[in-house]
């Protein structure tokens, strides 16, 4: 906890930092533009005028964007409010910093949850897309689309991403997933995917969690998909944002998430009884 009230407190230091250098940047260029208008013989009452006029054009153009954006996330969040409700779901349009057992929840600033969906019954799986700020250039926010699900025991961590290939996308892991140490992958889908599990752990760590079968289930179809387990919760992530609109993202997570997690679960299943020693 004291941790995360701690970045928070950089997190927006540093976005304060930014502002106020970038207020001074602009204030600087726009002094320049005044001052090289008035070496070329332009009045210095016109030459504050034209580059007021300038400054309000822009501001004008970037609120109209702002405005079109604020509507279509309106739009979003409305329809899937309804779609929550005529599902029996949950629905929360905002979490800020959500606290999740994964470090891809951990990196940058602006760190929000979006349209945050949680399905009930005896496996509740939350959808989300998540976006945070890397803190520089221009604030370009990243974003990705992610469901957790609650396994019924805690495995070890372990990391798959799918890779491109045969002109086929891929869905790498985001950044600041736990990519210890590479482990070996195999079935007849191996060969698309990297996998990441503890340091020292035995070189079968990746297969006894994600056997072929439950690897090929991340290739399937034309949405591929990066899982982590973490402790006793598995992510699935895609390497950007989905349409949460889309009826055909909701098969996807939802059926790969439910299918997964009970996979994984099973006593018998990968990795054998209880939890695995070496956790972290």
């Amino acid at each position: 906890m004291a941790s995360r009230v701690l970045a928070r407190v950089l997190g927006t230091t540093l976005l304060v930092l930014l502002l106020a250098l970038a207020v001074f940047v602009v204030g600087a260029v726009l002094a320049l533009v005044v001052v090289g208008l008035v070496a070329a013989g332009v009045a210095v009452p016109v030459a504050v005028g034209l580059v007021a006029a300038g400054v309000l054009a822009v501001g004008l153009l970037v609120a109209r964007g702002v405005r079109g954006s604020s509507a279509r996330e309106h739009a979003l969040a409305y329809r899937l409010s309804r779609f929550a409700v005529a599902n029996g779901f949950e629905v929360e349009p905002q979490v800020d910093e959500p606290a999740r057992p994964s470090g891809a929840f951990d990196v940058g600033i602006l760190r929000i949850a979006r349209n945050v969906v949680r399905t009930r019954g005896p496996r509740t799986v939350e959808v989300a897309t998540y976006t945070y700020s890397a803190g520089y250039r221009d604030g370009e926010p990243f974003a990705f689309t992610y469901a957790m699900v609650a396994l019924d025991r805690t495995l070890p961590r372990v990391v798959v991403e799918t890779m491109p290939a045969r002109g086929m996308r891929g869905a790498r892991a985001p950044r600041g997933v736990e990519r210890v140490w590479e482990l070996p992958v195999e079935g007849p889908f191996g060969d698309r995917h990297q996998a990441y599990g503890p340091v020292r752990s035995a070189t079968g760590t990746a297969r006894a969690v994600f056997t072929p079968e439950i690897v090929e289930m991340l290739v399937r179809g034309p949405l591929p998909l990066a899982a982590e387990v973490s402790g006793d919760r598995l992510f699935l992530f895609s390497e950007r944002a989905l349409d949460l609109l889309d009826p055909a993202v909701w098969e996807r997570l939802l059926g790969t998430a439910t299918d997964l997690a009970a996979r994984l679960s099973r006593a018998d299943g990968p990795g054998g009884p209880g939890g695995a020693p070496g956790t972290r």
